[in-house]
């Protein structure tokens, strides 16, 4: 079937040869069993195994490894060694092929060994030791293979400043791009709160609790340097939760459904933990100014001492705290303040006794 279709393995006859003139004749042939090849390995994208070549007609093995390294030259074909010494042979793309026009056999080893690194790529060291080229030529190589779009750099996120190497048309792993959340390397802060806030404005606008999958379907239609998952939008409204802005509940039918967290009167959120803590940890400092004792934000109170040149008998701002008005109680004459200070507040009195 290989022989009639292609009509290459033939051998041409005399006549033939004399009409094309011998050598060009021979070239042309070459060139059509290299073309013929081509084709045939391009027939099955998955490649092809010595074994699978030779059940299929071409089991002359000068042949194919003439046509193999023929391609293997123009960058139209690659090879993988597989275990039991089998080798497999897969075609190109034209279009990737075309960009491989030209490329000298450095340019082929580093590339190749590039693509062997898949998903996670492989730094310039790495890179240098596999291939045994030089720096400077390494990095004249890189250069070409970056500028025809085959090859790309990408910033680590396990290592600061060091870039990985991959195929220009693969997409990093995530322990390498670290995923939806980094940008470049970098942890994409402004991302993850424009996500937070397009979270809270759909919320806002049902007005309704919704299930996750409508917040991620809203997300999707928004644009923005990545699309996240349905997980990752999970995660920010779990931070939002964390922050009470988000409520969770699960339905009778067992689903989880996100709302707005209803706001009180004064336009704050409930805290869940009002009821747990002392009111005079809650209260504002506004509200106990007479807690505010000078003393504890003096910055000479190291120095401060009974009849030494810093004292609490001659400081003013002690005095005027003792003499201040008592908050809540009636006006009192300043010769009685101490004593209603004392009463009102026990720290206040014991300061103005000491």
């Amino acid at each position: 079937t290989l022989i009639l279709k292609y009509s290459l393995l033939l051998p041409p006859s005399e006549a033939m040869m004399q009409s094309y003139g011998g050598g060009n004749f021979e070239m042309q042939v070459a060139n059509q069993e290299v073309e013929a090849f081509y084709r045939f390995c391009a027939d099955s994208p998955h490649g092809l195994t010595q074994e699978s070549l030779q059940q299929a007609g071409w089991g002359d093995q000068a042949q194919v490894l003439r046509c193999a390294n023929e391609l293997l030259a123009q960058g139209r074909l690659t090879i993988t060694q597989l275990g039991n010494n089998q080798i497999m042979y897969q075609a190109v793309d034209p279009g990737m092929a075309a960009k491989f026009r030209g490329l000298d056999r450095d340019h082929m080893l580093v590339f190749q060994t590039i693509d062997k690194a898949g998903d996670k790529g492989t730094w310039g060291r790495a890179l240098r030791d596999a291939t045994n080229l030089p720096q400077h030529a390494l990095t004249k190589v890189l250069k070409e293979l970056i500028r025809r779009n085959l090859v790309k750099e990408v910033k680590s996120v396990q290592a600061r400043g060091r870039r990985v190497y991959m195929r220009a048309d693969i997409e990093p792993d995530k322990s390498v791009s670290g995923g939806t959340w980094y940008q470049d390397g970098e942890f994409a802060v402004q991302w993850i709160e424009s996500l937070r806030e397009r979270c809270l404005e759909f919320l806002s606008r049902t007005q309704r609790p919704v299930p996750l999958q409508e917040i991620h379907f809203f997300i999707q239609q928004q644009p923005g340097p990545s699309i996240p998952t349905q997980e990752e939008v999970r995660h920010i409204l779990r931070s939002l939760e964390l922050e009470e802005e988000v409520v969770s509940k699960s339905t009778p039918q067992g689903q989880l459904v996100y709302a707005l967290r209803k706001k009180g009167p004064s336009g704050v959120g409930f805290d869940i933990f009002a009821g747990r803590l002392p009111k005079i940890v809650t209260q504002s400092q506004e509200e106990r100014p007479g807690l505010v004792v000078p003393c504890l934000m003096c910055p000479l109170q190291g120095e401060c001492r009974i009849g030494g040149q810093v004292n609490p008998e001659s400081c003013e701002y002690l005095t005027s705290w003792l003499e201040a008005p008592v908050p809540g109680a009636a006006a009192v004459p300043l010769e009685n303040r101490a004593a209603a200070a004392k009463e009102s507040n026990p720290l206040r009195g014991a300061l103005s006794d000491w």
